[in-house]
């Protein structure tokens, strides 16, 4: 083979390294979450609001978000090895994120499996943030005597209390305390399975792992 060959062959390596090298640094597109479901296998990115947050009995957590101009909902998959870490738990019901991963199925459903280093919140840190019940049960020292807002599914009613669970499919609850007869009123006229937005102060019984909140107000979630 001639020098002329070689530096041919040289310069062919080089471009094929330049070029996979590009295609590393190149971020993934930028897709509408209306459009996700196109991209099945795709590595793409999206936004959305956080609408749901739960962790698996694995450390997994599983969040939801919504957005686009048909309010669609995408189900996130957040691979957290040991659990989730502190960027993941002081994310907020209803923050703005931006998520990269590929889009796959799970039971027939659209999702987006992601790793938890790239979700990035893109709107500004609010300052009256709502909690979810899976977020307090990693670390509900965390919470003790502090007035918290909270997100959840009303579940199990009683006459001066009720459960607040997770999520619609179940997950971790958390038992809510009614200070007066009004608020069992106004709670008595929601479904059971309704969302609604808690405000109280919370003790935690750490002999026990017994935590509770006792409600200051309500409000149904959007």
């Amino acid at each position: 083979m001639d020098n002329i060959g070689k530096i041919a062959i040289i310069f062919s390596f080089i471009g094929i390294f330049t070029l996979y090298g590009i295609l590393l640094l190149v971020d993934p597109p930028l897709v509408s979450l209306d459009d996700v479901a196109h991209h099945k296998g795709a590595e793409i990115r999206t936004t959305g609001f956080i609408r749901e947050f739960r962790i698996t009995e694995a450390g997994n957590v599983v969040m939801a978000i919504t957005g686009g101009k048909a309010r669609t909902e995408l189900p996130l998959f957040v691979r957290t090895g040991s659990g989730p870490g502190p960027g993941l738990l002081n994310l907020s019901y209803g923050d703005k994120i931006e998520v990269e991963g590929r889009v796959g199925t799970f039971r027939g459903d659209i999702q987006l499996v992601v790793s938890e280093d790239t979700i990035r919140r893109v709107s500004p840190k609010q300052e009256s943030n709502i909690t979810f019940i899976s977020q307090i049960a990693v670390d509900p020292g965390r919470y003790d005597g502090r007035k918290i807002r909270v997100v959840g599914y009303i579940d199990d009613r009683f006459t001066r209390s009720f459960f607040l669970r997770s999520s619609e499919i179940g997950g971790h609850r958390m038992r809510v305390v009614l200070r007066d007869k009004d608020m069992s009123i106004a709670i008595s006229e929601l479904q059971e399975g309704a969302r609604i937005i808690v405000e109280g102060f919370f003790s935690y019984e750490p002999m026990n792992l017994r935590y509770e909140l006792n409600l200051i107000s309500f409000e149904e979630a959007r």
